[in-house]
């Protein structure tokens, strides 16, 4: 943990996987497509590590066989699948409301920088109440770059009208560090998201990395922050 808090200007979240759960209902739209092709259901727990890692992953994990063109002919139908059913089991991490009414009694400014497709993102956050909860929502297709290239980062802190040397990015990917790196952001990671290989962690070069949404609130605001927002 930081030696000292170090309140922030600004902070973007990546949204699966950081704020949200949202494994269930990815890979149950992975267990659709599966169910189309006469496959039986994948468990949700074995395939959580490759969320973060976007639909084709998953359909990459789920067809074995197939090859990058055979993984794009099903993505359409794994995407109509998912928007059927985007919020019917996606949560809000422990302790992230929390934390985000921290940010906003202090009036620090919050936005959500993802690789999900725009419209997906803005119809999630529109079914679990958060339309107009983030100041800027940036999704995978809104610009001509996407995580870990710094443009969305840079997008979205031009948007907040707040410079990278006061800003935070927070995410369970490397790509998330990698962009905030990118963009001269500080960087924490999300231990409790979608980690792939959590032993890697260690070696993404970010400022820190923190067990829960709680002990965010520890690097801005001091450790008795934590402790009242558990409260």
């Amino acid at each position: 943990m930081s030696s000292r808090a170090e309140r922030p200007g600004a902070v973007l979240f990546d949204l699966d996987g950081t704020l949200l759960d949202t494994a269930p209902d990815l890979i149950g739209a992975l267990n659709a497509v599966r169910a189309d092709h006469g496959r039986p259901a994948v468990p949700v727990d074995d395939f959580r590590r490759w969320v973060s890692q976007g639909g084709r992953r998953l359909l990459k994990e789920g067809f074995p066989e197939l090859d990058e063109g055979g993984v794009e002919q099903l993505l359409p139908s794994f995407l109509a699948h998912y928007a059927d059913n985007i919020a019917a089991h996606t949560r809000v991490y422990p302790g992230v409301l929390e934390m985000l009414a921290r940010l906003e009694a202090e009036r620090v400014p919050w936005a959500i920088v993802t690789n999900k497709p725009i419209g997906l993102t803005r119809q999630l956050l529109h079914c679990i109440g958060w339309t107009e909860r983030a100041a800027v929502v940036v999704g995978g297709d809104s610009l001509a770059e996407r995580k870990p290239h710094p443009l969305p980062l840079q997008h979205a802190l031009s948007g907040l009208g707040v410079s990278n040397d006061r800003a935070w990015m927070v995410g369970d990917d490397r790509r998330d560090i990698d962009a905030g790196k990118r963009a001269n952001c500080r960087t924490l990671i999300a231990r409790w998201g979608y980690l792939d290989d959590p032993h890697s962690v260690h070696g993404w070069g970010a400022d820190g990395i923190v067990e829960s949404a709680f002990e965010l609130l520890s690097w801005w605001f001091g450790a008795e922050s934590t402790a009242a927002a558990r409260v």
